[in-house]
C-alpha cells in the first residue's frame, strides 16, 4: 500500500473517531438539556404552588419573599403579579405598585393588561388620599365657629386600599411549545361563563382573541378556562386544545404538529417526597421517569404508572390521559407491613431471638444487625455469656428501623456464695461426727456406770463434754454459714440489663448508590426521557439491610 492510500486511511479514520466523539457530545448535551428543562420547569412549579399554599393559608409576607425569590431566580412575570396581591393584601400600597409597574413593563402585551393598569390607578389614587391625609389639614375661622358651636366636623374621606383579592387572584404561568418551535399559535378566552364550547373555524360567538404569538410561549395567564389554537405551520398540521388555568401554577403544554394533537401533561406528587416513579414499565427495567413530586409531557391514551419507595408498598395504576390534559395526581402510599430492628450491645458477642425464634448473632466491629419482624409487639431476647439476658417486649415500627441499642449488664459472680455453702456443709459435717463421738462416749459411761465399774478419775466424761460443746458450735457455725449462703445465691446488686433506642430511620435507598452510566464515545445516540436516572435490574427489592 503507497504511503498516499496510507495517509488516507489514516486521516479518515481520525475524521471517524472525530466524528463520533462530536456525536456523543451531542447526545450527552441533548440528554441533559432535556433532563435540566424538565428540572427546571418543576423547580418553577415548585415555587410558584409554595407561594400559593402561603398565600391560600393567609401568611401573606411568607407568600410575597417566595414569590419575590421565585422572580429573582426565573424571571416570569406571574411572580411579580402575585407578588403585588400579596403586598396588597398587606396594605402595602407602594411594594404592590412597584411589582404592578414592573409586570407591565416587563410583559407590556400581557392579556390582562388593561385590567392590571386600572388597578394600579386605583393603588395611586388611593396612596395618594394617605399620603394626603398625614398632612396636617389648615382650619379656617368658619370651621373653628362650627367646632365651637358644637357641630362635628366632617369627618376625613376613609383611603381605600382594595385587598378583596381571594385565591383566584393568583396568576399562573402557562408554556406552550410545538414540534417544530415557530408556529403561530393563538389563545382565545370566553366572554363570561355562558359563552359555549369553542369550535375550530366557526365564528365562535362568546370567545375573544387575547393572545396571538408564536411557539415556544411564555404567558402569565388569569385564572380560567382557554382554547389554544395552532395554525398551520409548513406543511405541518394545525392543532387545538382546552386549557383549565388554575390559581398559582405552573401548565405546560407541548403539540406534536406531525400528529396534528397536544400532548398530555402528568405530573404525580406522593405524601413521599423522593418516591421513584416508572411509566409504563410494570417490571422496572427500564430508567425511572422521575422521582415525586415529577411532571413531563406525555403521550395522550392509556398509561400505567409505578410508584416506589424504601419502606412502602408499592403501587401500580392505570393512568387515561386525553390529548392537551393537564393531569395532578396526588397519590398515597402506605407503609410495609413489616420494619426492621437494628441492634447493637456493649457486649462482645450475643445471640437474638424473636418470639423464641432465633435470628441472628452479632459480635463487635459488625454492623449492627438488622432483624426484620411483622409490625407491632414481640418478645425480644437477647443472650450473651456472662451476661444477663434481655427478655422484655418491644414494638416494631411498620416500614421504619428501629436502631435499637442493648446494654448487657454483667451477672453477679456467686463465688463466695458457694465457699460459704462448702464450708458450712464441712463444719455441719465435722459437728455431726463430734456429736456421735460425744453420744458413744456417753453411751458407754452410762454403762460402766450401771455396772459399778465408772470410776470418778475416768478422762471419757472430760472428752464427751467438750465433743458436746464442739458439736454444738458447729451446728450453729453451719447454720450462719448456710444461712449466709443462701442469702448470697439471693442478693444481686447489679442492675438488669436494658435496651435504648434511637430515633426511627427508613430504610436503606440502593438506588442512591447506584452508579450512574456514562455514554461512552463512538456510542449510537438513543433517546432519553428528561428526568430520567439509571436503569434498575428486575425484580430490585426494596427495603432495609436484612
Amino acid at each position: 500500500m503507497s504511503s498516499v492510500r496510507l495517509r488516507f486511511f489514516v486521516e479518515r479514520g481520525g475524521l471517524l473517531v472525530l466524528a463520533f466523539a462530536l456525536l456523543s457530545l451531542v447526545c450527552l448535551h441533548l440528554a441533559s438539556a432535556g433532563t435540566s428543562d424538565g428540572k427546571r420547569l418543576e423547580e418553577i412549579r415548585s415555587q410558584m404552588e409554595k407561594g400559593q399554599g402561603f398565600y391560600v393559608a393567609g401568611n401573606y409576607p411568607a407568600a410575597a419573599d417566595v414569590f419575590e425569590s421565585g422572580y429573582k431566580t426565573y424571571p416570569y412575570s406571574a411572580f411579580l403579579f402575585n407578588a403585588g396581591v400579596c403586598y396588597q393584601k398587606l396594605g402595602d400600597a407602594e411594594h404592590a405598585l412597584a411589582r404592578f409597574n414592573e409586570y407591565l413593563k416587563v410583559d407590556p402585551n400581557a392579556p390582562d393588561a388593561d385590567k392590571v393598569k386600572q388597578r394600579v390607578g386605583t393603588l395611586e389614587a388611593a396612596l395618594a388620599a394617605q399620603k394626603a391625609a398625614a398632612v396636617p389639614p389648615v382650619v379656617d375661622a368658619g370651621a373653628a365657629a362650627a367646632a365651637d358651636a358644637g357641630v362635628a366636623p366632617t369627618p376625613p374621606t376613609p383611603i381605600l386600599v382594595p385587598t378583596a383579592d381571594d385565591q383566584n387572584a393568583m396568576k399562573s404561568l402557562v408554556v406552550i411549545e410545538t414540534e417544530p418551535d415557530g408556529a403561530p399559535l393563538t389563545l382565545y378566552a370566553p366572554l363570561d361563563a355562558s359563552a359555549p364550547p369553542f369550535r375550530g373555524g366557526s365564528p365562535n360567538p362568546g370567545w375573544k382573541a387575547i393572545v396571538s404569538t408564536r411557539s415556544p410561549a411564555n404567558l402569565t395567564l388569569d385564572v380560567g378556562k382557554y382554547h389554544v389554537v395552532i395554525d398551520k405551520y409548513r406543511d405541518f398540521n394545525p392543532s387545538e386544545t382546552d386549557i383549565d388555568v388554575s390559581p398559582g401554577h405552573v401548565h405546560q403544554l407541548k403539540a406534536d404538529l406531525s400528529q396534528g394533537q397536544f400532548m398530555a401533561f402528568l405530573r404525580v406528587s406522593a405524601n413521599v417526597t423522593g418516591a421513584y416513579v416508572w411509566l409504563d414499565d410494570k417490571l422496572k427495567q427500564t430508567p425511572i421517569w422521575g422521582t415525586t413530586p415529577h411532571g413531563e409531557l406525555v403521550s395522550s391514551g392509556q398509561h400505567s404508572v409505578l410508584i416506589e419507595a424504601p419502606g412502602f408498598e408499592p403501587l401500580l395504576a392505570p393512568v387515561t390521559l386525553s390529548h392537551g390534559e393537564q393531569k395532578e395526581w396526588q397519590v398515597t402510599l402506605s407503609r410495609v407491613g413489616y420494619g426492621v430492628l437494628r441492634l447493637d450491645s456493649n457486649a462482645p458477642e450475643f445471640k437474638v431471638r424473636v418470639d423464641d425464634q432465633p435470628k441472628g448473632v452479632w459480635r463487635s466491629g459488625e454492623p449492627p444487625l438488622d432483624v426484620r419482624a411483622d409490625a407491632g409487639k414481640h418478645r425480644l431476647t437477647v443472650s450473651a455469656a456472662g451476661r444477663k439476658t434481655f427478655d422484655a417486649e418491644i414494638d416494631v415500627p411498620r416500614g421504619q428501623v428501629l436502631p435499637t441499642h442493648v446494654k448487657l449488664m454483667p451477672k453477679f459472680g456467686r463465688g463466695p456464695a458457694w465457699t460459704q455453702a462448702v464450708l458450712g456443709a464441712v463444719v455441719l459435717g465435722a459437728a455431726i461426727v463430734v456429736g456421735n463421738e460425744s453420744n458413744r462416749l456417753h453411751d458407754q459411761l452410762q454403762a460402766d456406770r450401771s455396772a459399778g465399774v465408772l470410776e470418778q478419775t475416768d478422762s471419757r466424761a472430760t472428752r464427751g463434754k467438750w465433743f458436746a460443746v464442739g458439736a454444738d458450735i458447729g451446728f450453729v457455725a453451719a447454720g450462719a454459714l448456710g444461712g449466709l449462703a443462701t442469702y448470697n445465691f439471693i442478693r444481686d446488686p447489679l442492675p438488669e440489663s436494658t435496651i435504648s433506642t434511637d430515633k426511627l430511620l427508613e430504610f436503606d435507598d440502593p438506588m442512591k448508590a447506584r452508579p450512574t452510566a456514562q455514554l461512552p464515545p463512538g456510542a449510537a445516540c438513543t433517546e432519553r426521557v428528561a428526568g430520567s436516572g439509571p436503569a434498575r435490574e428486575p425484580g430490585w427489592p426494596f427495603g432495609g439491610r436484612f
